[in-house]
């Protein structure tokens, strides 16, 4: 980076200094100017996570690694929040190295392979999708689930399971207050229903419509 030195321990500083202010301790602010490189390390790059307040969309992403897990927090306009857990990675910006000092947000990869997602108009007018996973993938408004919507208050804490396993999609009903709906059907307590391409799913009153290539 042009006007720029790196210090064995990674930290950019002015090149007329003579030692890194980070590791002496000197005020990095003041050397660095306007340009800031902050890493925060997460766990296991399994999860996504979108912190949304105020009215409109769920449009910031603050993606662990593999983004695993996509959790919304709110149903408004969103802010980037770092994981908190072992269990999510937060990637923030990283300085271009072109010299233009321009922070790019890093692109998550994902630990398990992408087999569908869940398109809902529900909670944001212009539309919002999640990512399902090959393997379990749970739903509800607690954030220990793999998306985590708490924006819908008629959504149970684990609402429902939708499983990938060979080829074929399944989902479950997990004791829910308000019942879950299949294609306007009201599934049964833990049984397990096929899944399919173009299938709607109404958990409280958000309506979703699964998709996927399979």
């Amino acid at each position: 980076m042009k006007g720029f030195k790196r210090c064995s321990n990674g930290h950019f500083y002015k090149e007329d200094l003579q030692t890194c202010p980070h590791c002496s301790g000197g005020a990095a602010d003041n050397d660095l100017g306007k340009t800031k490189v902050n890493t925060t390390q997460g766990g296991d790059f399994d999860k996504t996570q979108i912190f949304g307040q105020g009215g409109g969309g769920n449009e910031a992403t603050n993606a662990g690694g593999g983004n695993d897990s996509t959790q919304v927090f709110g149903s408004g306009s969103s802010s980037a929040s770092p994981g908190r857990d072992l269990d999510r990675t937060y990637i923030g910006g990283i300085t271009d190295e072109d010299g233009s000092g321009d922070v790019t947000a890093a692109q998550p990869r994902a630990q398990r392979k992408i087999v569908g997602w869940l398109v809902s108009f529900t909670l944001d007018p212009m539309g919002v999708d999640y990512r399902i996973y090959e393997g379990s993938n749970s739903v509800g408004k607690d954030t220990k689930n793999t998306i985590t919507i708490t924006s819908d208050h008629t959504i149970s804490g684990e609402h429902v399971n939708i499983l990938f396993r060979r080829d074929q999609f399944h989902i479950k009903d997990k004791m829910t207050t308000n019942g879950t709906f299949l294609n306007g059907e009201d599934m049964e307590v833990e049984k397990a229903y096929s899944l399919k391409d173009g299938d709607e799913v109404k958990m409280g009153d958000t309506i979703f419509t699964f998709k996927t290539w399979y």
